[in-house]
């Protein structure tokens, strides 16, 4: 690589941008938002990434070859996604190249989506997150964000704070609450909201809340399948040993 460097960012000049990170992680919060906003606000593909120690492959997306760590961009914008694991000695590196480059262009703001997994589910999910300053930690609390206090932020969301926050960069860390164990819409449109009120987006998440309805219900069914399956059970065992 030039440089010597393991990793090489293939991205134009981008003045003052507002980096939108959602890389794949919990629930796929991030990936699913980051994938909606690109397609909702009609967004090209500006730049990807570079690396030897990434897997050779191609992403065909509408019959057309894509690399799996993609930029897009629209105005200053710049939505990341990557369709694949990173490994995290490479989420590392790209992390620094990264805030190398939005220091450079005088990045606005950087903001990582992602979940943060609760394990049950209730009718309520909060949205949690963190800034680099207290500044901004107030700010997200005024905008109904519940703020981490202690914990971890893992992969790149985790990654791309801390080092935008020692470049000085206005770096914030969202995570939607989500069961875990599935893709989440509904999680994913809930940090959408928060995005928006940390933008001048504007756009609706009535897509992905549809979605979420649709999945909702599917296991709502598939739960009431298994209770009646079970009770059945039940009866059959009843009745042979009564």
């Amino acid at each position: 690589m030039e440089n010597g460097k393991p990793v090489k960012l293939v991205l134009p000049e981008v003045k003052n941008p507002i980096f939108i990170e959602g890389y794949p992680g919990i629930g796929l919060v991030g990936h699913i938002a980051a994938n909606f906003l690109a397609k909702e606000l009609k967004m090209d593909m500006i730049g990807y990434v570079e690396s030897p120690f990434l897997p050779p492959m191609a992403l065909i997306l509408e019959g057309k070859p894509n690399p799996p760590l993609r930029f897009y961009g629209k105005d200053n914008i710049i939505v990341a996604i990557a369709d694949i694991y990173v490994p995290p000695t490479l989420v590392n590196e790209i992390a620094k190249e990264l805030v190398n480059y939005l220091s450079d262009m005088n990045a606005e703001k950087v903001i990582s989506m992602g979940g943060i997994g609760i394990g049950f589910f209730r009718e309520q999910l909060d949205v949690w997150g963190v800034g680099s300053s207290d500044e901004l930690n107030k700010e997200l609390e005024e905008k109904g964000v519940k703020i981490l206090q202690y914990g971890s932020i893992m992969g790149m969301s985790g990654k791309l704070l801390w080092e935008a926050s020692r470049k000085g960069l206005k770096a914030y860390a969202l995570m939607g609450e989500t069961f875990g164990d599935r893709p989440d819409p509904r999680a994913a449109a809930n940090v959408l909201e928060v995005v928006k009120k940390l933008t001048s987006l504007d756009f609706s998440t009535e897509p992905l809340l549809q979605e979420a309805r649709m999945i909702e219900e599917q296991l709502r069914k598939m739960h009431e399948q298994m209770e009646q399956a079970r009770q059945r059970a039940e009866k059959q065992y009843e009745s042979i040993y009564l």
